[in-house]
C-alpha cells in the first residue's frame, strides 16, 4: 500500500532533489514533466539518493529519503490524479523553469495544474497551497493568473469559485547552486535557502530551516538581480570568451571588478524596497558562492533560455535605474554581451533562438539591438532609451572583444 503523500512536486530535476526534497520532511511524490527515465531511474533505486554539499573546506553527504514516489506525467496520470484528490495532500510545489510560465496549450504547466485542481475539486478535498519555486517575479501569484485564464476559457465558473475560496498561492524564493548532474550523485554547495510568504502550511516546516516572511518580494528581487542576473552575465561572457566554468569567470582579473561594480553600483540601487536586507553584503556572499571551484557549474548550462531569463534578471533592473534617473551603463553592457552571444554562439539552447539569432547578426549595431530587443514574444520590454548605448557597446565588442568592453566600463567609473 502506498504511503500517504503530503507534497506533490512538479519538476523532478537535480535542483528539486537538492533543495525542496531536503527541506521537506513529509512524504513527497515527485513528477518528471519531460522524460520518464529520470523517474524510472529514481524508482529503481528505491527513491533514495545522496546529495554532496561541497566547497573548498570539504564536503558533507546527505542521504535523502523524503521522495516516496517518482512519477512521469502523463504516463502516471491516474496515480497523480489519485494523489491530488486525497485529503492527505497539503501542497503542490514546482520547479519547471521560467519558460513554462505561459499558456501554451493542454500540455503546458498551467493547463496541467488546472486539470489537477479540477480533480481535487471533484473529490471535494480541502484546500491546498500551490508554491512556485522558479525564478519568476511574483511567481506563485503569476502562476495563479495563468491557471485562472485556462479555467475561465473553459467557462468552468464553479471551479473558479472553488479556487478563489480554497487554493492558496504563496510566493516563494529559492536559492542553491545545483549544477547539472554528471554522475549518479547530486553535487551542490553548502548554502541552501527557501523563503515563503506566511501561509497555513507553515506548521509543516517547523525546524526545517524554511523562512516564512510577510513579503517575499525583497528576497525575490535581490536573488533574481544580484545572483541570477550576475549568473547570466557571467555565462554569456564565459561562452564567448571560452571560459567553461563560471567559477573561473568570476575570478578573472578583468571580469571580477565589472561584476562587483554591476552589483554594487547598479543592481543594489535598482531595488527600492530592500526589506532590511544588507544588499552589499548579500552581493559579496553571492560572488563568493559563485567562485566555489568545486561545483564546476558550466556557463553553457546557465546560458540556456536567455530570452526567458534576461527580461527579469537584467531588463527590469535597467528600467528601474532609468526611472530613477541613474546610470544603467553596466546593465547595458550585459545586454550587449548577450546579443553578441546570440549572434556568434553555434550551440544556443533557447526557445526563441531561431528568431533572435538572425536579428542579433544584423550588421548595423543599432538595428541589431533594436530588432532583437523589440521581439513581440518578450513580455517584459527593455526601455528603448537604452538601445543607443547598448549599440555602442556592441560595436566595441564586435571590433575588439568583450574583455575590452569590460575594461572600458571599469575605467569609466
Amino acid at each position: 500500500m502506498s504511503e500517504p503523500i503530503q507534497f506533490l512536486h512538479l519538476g523532478l530535476g537535480a535542483f528539486h532533489r537538492a533543495h525542496q526534497a531536503i527541506f521537506i520532511k513529509q512524504n513527497i511524490a515527485s513528477v518528471s514533466m519531460r522524460k520518464s527515465d529520470v523517474a524510472d531511474s529514481l524508482t529503481a533505486k528505491g527513491n533514495k539518493y545522496e546529495v554532496i554539499a561541497r566547497d573548498a573546506s570539504g564536503e558533507t553527504t546527505t542521504l535523502v529519503e523524503s521522495i516516496k514516489e517518482s512519477l512521469f506525467y502523463p504516463r502516471d496520470i491516474a496515480r497523480i490524479n489519485e494523489i491530488v484528490a486525497s485529503p492527505d495532500l497539503q501542497a503542490i510545489t514546482l520547479t519547471v523553469t521560467e519558460k513554462a510560465y505561459k499558456n501554451d496549450g493542454p500540455d503546458g504547466v498551467p493547463a496541467r495544474l488546472a486539470h489537477l485542481l479540477s480533480e481535487r475539486f471533484k473529490a471535494n478535498a480541502p484546500g491546498i497551497a500551490i508554491i512556485s519555486c522558479d525564478n519568476v517575479p511574483n511567481n506563485s501569484k503569476f502562476l495563479r493568473g495563468l491557471i485562472l485564464e485556462v479555467i475561465a476559457a473553459k467557462g468552468d465558473s464553479k471551479l473558479l469559485e472553488w479556487i478563489f475560496s480554497n487554493i492558496r498561492f504563496p510566493n516563494s524564493m529559492i536559492d542553491r547552486i545545483v549544477p547539472a548532474m554528471t554522475s549518479a550523485a547530486i553535487t551542490t554547495e553548502p548554502f541552501n535557502q527557501w523563503v515563503i510568504e506566511h501561509d497555513a502550511i507553515e506548521p509543516l516546516f517547523v525546524g526545517s530551516g524554511v523562512e516564512f516572511v510577510p513579503d517575499v518580494k525583497p528576497y525575490e528581487l535581490a536573488k533574481i538581480r544580484l545572483f541570477n542576473g550576475v549568473h547570466s552575465t557571467l555565462a554569456y561572457i564565459g561562452e564567448v570568451e571560452g571560459i567553461e566554468f563560471v567559477a573561473n569567470a568570476i575570478v578573472h582579473p578583468t571580469i571580477a571588478p565589472f561584476i562587483q561594480a554591476l552589483q554594487e553600483r547598479e543592481m543594489v540601487p535598482s531595488i527600492v524596497n530592500t526589506g532590511g536586507i544588507d544588499l552589499i553584503s548579500y552581493g559579496a556572499t553571492i560572488r563568493k558562492r559563485i567562485s566555489n571551484p568545486t561545483l564546476r557549474h558550466r556557463a553553457h548550462q546557465i546560458a540556456m533560455d536567455g530570452s526567458q531569463k534576461m527580461q527579469q534578471r537584467i531588463f527590469d533592473g535597467a528600467n528601474e535605474l532609468a526611472k530613477q534617473g541613474k546610470s544603467a551603463a553596466l546593465h547595458q553592457a550585459a545586454v550587449a554581451i548577450w546579443i553578441h552571444f546570440l549572434a556568434t554562439n553555434t550551440e544556443i539552447d533557447d526557445p526563441l533562438s531561431h528568431k533572435l539569432t538572425p536579428l542579433a547578426q544584423i550588421s548595423d549595431s543599432l538595428e541589431a539591438v533594436t530588432q532583437t530587443l523589440t521581439l513581440a514574444e518578450f513580455t517584459r520590454k527593455l526601455d528603448p532609451e537604452h538601445f543607443p548605448a547598448i549599440a555602442e557597446d556592441l560595436k566595441v565588442i564586435r571590433s575588439t572583444s568583450i574583455l575590452q568592453l569590460l575594461s572600458n566600463k571599469i575605467a569609466a567609473l
